[in-house]
């Protein structure tokens, strides 16, 4: 079924606002048929969205456990002594 969408529809099928939509289509980065008013093709946008889809990684990455021992910068330290001094 290729149903055909006016602008409004086609923003409300993809659930983003109207000036969204048309700044997507003017960098042309979403389908739509060439013309005035602009149309689009309800099985295109199925489509680009699945495109759009970013895929889960295979494996989990853990976060990298932060440190709880503090270095101590000595030259910040011998910096900081001369000036209070």
């Amino acid at each position: 079924m290729n149903e055909v969408m006016t602008e409004p529809e086609a923003a409300k099928f993809l659930r983003m606002g109207l000036s969204t939509l048309r700044a997507l289509r003017r960098a042309k980065q979403v389908p739509h048929l060439s013309g005035k008013p602009a149309r689009y093709l309800r099985s295109s946008l199925l489509s680009w969205l699945q495109g759009q889809e970013i895929q889960p990684t295979t494996t989990p990455t853990k976060a990298p456990k932060r440190s709880t021992i503090y270095k101590i910068n000595n030259d910040k330290v011998a910096l900081k002594s001369a000036v209070l001094t």
